[in-house]
């Protein structure tokens, strides 16, 4: 890594940027006498009771961390309680590990081949012929040309009894 040092000066007044005309005369021509007066507040708002307390709990806990004093514990000796395991626990275990090296050890030359039979179960010739028909069905629906419907009017018929029918029916009653 050589020593070079590149002299440093301050930039001409030609490669400074240039500021536009019309905000030239505009900044020139301000009148800070319309500028509204507006007062700074300053706020600073003091801790709360809660704020005050907690930091006071975690600057006590902080010192007596701090000045702790290892002196003062006590020596003692761990003690490890080796739980033994139950006759259960033993048979299981016995178990597991039989049937672990009957796997591993299992002689694969006492096997017979076997080959694989796949059956497939083809449709009836009834099923086929109603599935033909049903795709017919569908077939016709998707189809259909409307254009070939004439236009009909329906009239509904709804008769009103006559004097006579309904005389007759009150004297039958």
């Amino acid at each position: 890594m050589g020593n070079s040092y590149e002299k440093m000066s301050s930039p001409s007044k030609t490669e400074l940027p240039k500021v536009p005309t019309p905000l030239k005369n505009e900044l020139a021509q301000f009148d800070s006498s319309k500028m509204k007066h507006a007062e700074t507040q300053e706020k600073n708002s003091l801790p709360s009771k809660d704020d005050v307390q907690q930091e006071k709990v975690h600057n006590s806990i902080l010192t007596g961390v701090e000045g702790f004093e290892r002196s003062r514990l006590k020596s003692t000796e761990t003690q490890e309680k080796s739980v033994l395991p139950n006759a259960d626990d033993v048979v299981q275990e016995k178990i597991h590990q039989n049937i672990v090296s009957g796997v591993e050890t299992f002689d694969k030359t006492a096997l017979h081949h076997a080959e694989t039979k796949e059956k497939a179960v083809l449709p009836s010739t009834e099923i086929i012929e109603q599935e033909k028909g049903h795709q017919k069905l569908v077939q016709g629906i998707e189809n259909f040309d409307t254009s070939n419907l004439k236009h009909a009017e329906t009239l509904e018929k709804n008769p009103l009894p006559t004097k006579e029918a309904i005389a007759m029916e009150k004297s039958a009653a």
